[in-house]
């Protein structure tokens, strides 16, 4: 796990070239002009921009990837991103690994609090567990953009 800010982007060059590119890319994109739904800027990843309403922490569901690294970064509103950094002895309880490379736990235990406010990121490799979009304080609307980059161009 990754977590940064993008005004600070430059001090991220030792990472490899298809993360820097990425956070490149969310740092000189005005994504307000965005509407909701998913782009492909280039062949290395893809953005999704998203516009939903945080919640409470018990209503959301933590995923995990096992392929696909994501990007979550803050446009707007403030969200928390509660991740596990340990192992766990949970079992994925929702497969949708095969069609997109994304499972889902219904329960889980010791998870740390990330906060996402406008312009921070946090990037999750696969097979780091996440929940996303839960409420920071009171339930708020936020717009954010996951990016998508396939584990095998992480190099």
């Amino acid at each position: 796990m990754i977590y940064g800010n993008v005004k600070t982007h430059s001090a991220f060059h030792p990472l490899p070239a298809v993360l820097q590119q990425a956070i490149s890319y969310l740092s000189e994109t005005d994504f307000e002009k965005f509407d909701f739904g998913v782009y492909q800027p280039n062949e290395q990843f893809s953005v999704q921009v998203i516009d939903v309403t945080t919640k409470d922490k018990r209503d959301t569901e933590a995923e995990v990837h096992r392929k696909n690294l994501d990007i979550h970064y803050s446009i707007s509103g403030q969200e928390t991103i509660h991740c596990r950094v340990a192992p766990t002895d949970h079992k994925v309880t929702t497969d949708k690994f095969a069609e997109r490379d994304i499972g889902f736990y219904d329960t889980m235990d010791t998870e740390v609090e990330i906060p996402l406010n406008s312009g921070d990121f946090v990037v999750f490799f696969p097979g780091e567990i996440h929940r996303p979009a839960c409420r920071k304080g009171q339930k708020s609307a936020i717009k954010k953009v996951v990016v998508k980059i396939s584990g095998t161009d992480v190099t």
